[in-house]
């Protein structure tokens, strides 16, 4: 993700929101699991805004070391929450996922 403020709100936005459209999307051919996905897709929703809110949470000088481990920092939680938001997605699309049998 980029250091500068508008690229990480721009690459914040794109990561939680591929986890939205997913669970949206799965939620529409699968409502049987729609509780686990309402919660996956309310999660991300929540996370979205508190990553965007993070963004512009400091009080560090443009351009300053301080401002760019801040990002570095808002960037990193932002990838390894939308990993495991994803990850908790897949579970859900593999539950449904018919398993051959052996015979």
């Amino acid at each position: 993700m980029g250091t500068n403020r508008d690229q990480l709100r721009y690459a914040v936005q794109e990561l939680l929101n591929e986890v939205i459209e997913k669970g949206f999307h799965h939620l529409v051919n699968h409502p049987q699991d729609s509780d686990e996905l309402n919660r996956i897709i309310r999660d991300a929703s929540d996370e979205l805004n508190y990553q965007l809110m993070r963004v512009d949470s400091h009080s560090h000088r443009e351009g300053s070391r301080a401002m760019d481990e801040h990002y570095a920092e808002v960037s990193r939680d932002c990838q390894l929450r939308s990993l495991e938001l994803l990850g908790r997605l897949q579970q859900v699309q593999q539950r449904d996922i018919p398993r051959l049998r052996r015979v």
